[in-house]
């Protein structure tokens, strides 16, 4: 029974993981919202707005904002949101214009921005929209996995030689994990896919930090090369709240072009914790959109092309 167990409990892992994702989509981020608004416990924010980019034209367009705004201890910083403007004939977001925003320490360690549009109302329609469909898939998965179980247990041999023989969708299981988690060493090696700890230190760093200008004290070549372009970590001090003199040191990709301007770079903009002054890291690092967002987005797509073939070899063994 030992490939039918396998097959199994690979098919019930597969549901419930994107059972968990269904849940977190359809109710845990607009209940969090809701929740955060009702607590008092997301601040209005004024923002400046640097560029508008329309992504998706249509009667209510999909539009991605770069804005400027005062973090949750006042320092201004850039970041880029994305939302449907419902009332496009209003005009609202012109570039150099003004708009408020809501930030949501709740998010933590995703993007806490979104636009004010008053309170934060959960749609009814939405929310049983949502429930049938979570309704639909819990039974669509409650008759799968019944059908198997039912099915094996009558003939237990027989599907224990077809699973046995099916090793196509194993074999492409395994081949997705070893893959997954060769590219997640080698991201995490190159610094383009930070660990949960690192992401929510650079979240706390960005949103509650304060900026000050660095002085280089030394800088040097890690050996690593992005793109081409060498990794160089700077060694750096800078006064804290208190005045007291600290020093950090941060890594960042330095052009070709710009090794040669390395020895007249004297200063650096940073931005460290006022809890823990010796917690800093480079401005220019924690302002740049993070890569390990479009590698999450594609590693789940990923993942969803591999459940589908996966589960639909199942349902073919098991009819």
């Amino acid at each position: 029974m030992i490939y039918t167990i396998i097959t199994l409990t690979i098919v019930s892992l597969v549901l419930l993981f994107w059972l968990y994702k269904l849940m977190q989509y359809c109710f845990f981020r607009p209940f969090s919202l809701w929740k955060s608004q009702k607590n008092s416990s997301v601040p209005a924010k004024e923002a400046t707005i640097l560029s508008v980019n329309t992504l998706r034209n249509g009667k209510f367009p999909l539009l991605e904002v770069d804005v400027l705004f005062e973090n949750f201890s006042g320092y201004p910083i850039q970041r880029k949101m994305r939302f449907v403007d419902k009332k496009p004939h209003l005009n609202r977001f012109k570039k150099d214009g003004a708009m408020r925003i809501l930030l949501d320490a709740g998010k933590k360690p995703g993007s806490p921005i979104f636009p004010e549009t008053g309170e934060y109302r959960i749609s009814m329609a939405q929310i049983l929209f949502y429930s049938i469909l979570t309704m639909a898939y819990v039974s669509g998965c409650y008759f799968l996995m019944g059908e198997a179980i039912s099915r094996v247990s009558a003939s237990p041999n027989r599907y224990e030689a077809i699973f046995a023989n099916s090793t196509e969708s194993g074999e492409t299981f395994f081949i997705v994990v070893l893959v997954a988690v060769f590219l997640y060493f080698v991201f995490r090696r190159i610094g383009l896919l930070p660990s949960k700890k690192s992401k929510s230190l650079n979240w706390d760093l960005l949103y509650h930090g304060l900026g000050v200008t660095a002085t280089v004290k030394e800088y040097k070549d890690t050996g690593t090369l992005i793109n081409d372009n060498p990794v160089v970590r700077f060694i750096y001090t800078y006064p804290d709240q208190r005045g007291q003199i600290i020093e950090g040191s941060d890594k960042k990709v330095v052009g070709k072009l710009e090794i040669v301007g390395l020895p007249d770079m004297h200063e650096l903009e940073i931005m460290y914790l006022p809890t823990d002054s010796h917690i800093s890291r480079l401005t220019e690092n924690l302002q740049k959109e993070n890569f390990s967002v479009y590698a999450n987005s594609l590693i789940l797509f990923s993942l969803l092309l591999f459940s589908i073939f996966f589960i639909v070899g199942f349902c073919k063994d098991l009819f």
